[in-house]
């Protein structure tokens, strides 16, 4: 009977001692470590500084652009004068009116005859008698007649003296058959003026003078 309970002890102790140290064991194990973080995404390389950037090469021309076609040139209606001017002998004399106040000799001459729609340059010489002042030679306008010249002015105006002018006309379907010239010069006893008529229709042309010469 002593030896079963002495070996009840025995087994129980035993017991005991696996369970203590079992507990121990528990105790001294480590908790649950945490689960490692992720590893952070790699971040992408930073640009180069502007500083080590290539400069480009200053040699190298930059292409030009390609130059723009001029603008079409539509032809001018309006001749170009010329700069011969017709010999004073060989122009016509424009008709006075009536009552002429003005001591002034105006002739005439075409480039060309003188056709419907198409201008032709009219050279025009006002030739004093006498001296005055503030000579002027203007055309008068007319409905259907195109004229391309600023009135001549002459501020001091010398007997025999030629005062030439260069002028674009056009004459329209409705046009006058005549040009009328006004002309206005200061004398000492006061502004005399006169009006002269030049004809469209036949008026005398530096080619046909010209051919004039040549016979």
């Amino acid at each position: 009977m002593a030896d079963i309970q002495k070996r009840s002890w025995i087994a129980g102790a035993t017991l005991l001692a696996l369970l203590l140290a079992a507990c121990s064991k528990d105790a001294a194990s480590p908790a649950t470590e945490p689960a490692a973080p992720a590893p952070a995404p790699a971040e992408a390389p930073a640009p180069p500084p502007a500083e080590s950037l290539p400069a480009p090469d200053a040699t190298e021309p930059a292409p030009s652009p390609a130059p723009e076609p001029p603008p079409p040139t539509e032809p001018s209606a309006v001749p170009k004068p010329t700069s011969v001017e017709p010999d004073l002998e060989s122009m016509r004399a424009a008709s006075p009116g009536a009552k002429m106040g003005v001591p002034v000799d105006l002739r005439y001459q075409f480039e060309s005859n003188p056709l419907l729609g198409q201008p032709v340059v009219l050279h025009l010489a006002a030739v004093p008698r006498v001296a005055g002042t503030g000579l002027n030679v203007s055309i008068k306008a007319a409905e259907g007649l195109q004229v391309a010249a600023a009135p001549l002015q002459i501020q001091k105006a010398a007997a025999t003296s030629a005062y030439r002018q260069q002028l674009s006309v056009t004459r329209l379907a409705s046009g006058p058959e005549n040009l009328r010239v006004l002309v206005t010069m200061e004398l000492p006893e006061g502004k005399a003026f006169g009006y002269y008529t030049i004809p469209l229709s036949s008026g005398k042309t530096a080619q046909k003078q010209h051919s004039v010469k040549q016979r």
